[in-house]
């Protein structure tokens, strides 16, 4: 009997927009090569996956630009401090976390998206609503 091949949980990286780029350029800390690399990631048909799986397989030690974000925004995306203010990010799946996507310029994942919807949707079902009192 033959071998039994699982199909790969990272088959969406060939439709990725970084296939057949130069890799070495979304290892660079040069400002220009950032944005180089993140210009490409915009474009990305599969860049929200990259972002997941690289949030999933680091292990604290981030290199590179995945998903149209550094190694710092990663981190923060995380959930870790951000840096200087000593208080966590808002998860995401809440109306804030997709703000802070909205105000950064991140890709808003389908969680922080429903939660935004539903406090518009409850915003605008308590319009004009008398306090009680």
């Amino acid at each position: 009997m033959g071998a039994i091949t699982l199909p790969s949980p990272l088959t969406w990286a060939d439709r990725a927009a970084c296939q057949g780029q130069d890799l070495d350029a979304f290892f660079t800390e040069s400002a220009a090569g950032v944005a180089a690399a993140k210009q490409i990631c915009r474009s990305c048909p599969v860049r929200q996956l990259c972002l997941a799986e690289a949030l999933r397989a680091e292990d604290g030690s981030r290199y590179g630009i995945y998903g149209g974000l550094t190694p710092d925004e990663r981190t923060e995306l995380a959930g870790k401090e951000p840096r200087g203010t000593g208080r966590k990010l808002a998860p995401c799946g809440t109306p804030s976390a997709y703000e802070r996507h909205v105000k950064r310029r991140e890709p808003i994942d389908p969680a922080c998206r429903a939660a935004k919807r539903e406090a518009d949707r409850r915003r605008r079902r308590t319009a004009g609503m008398k306090p009680r009192t």
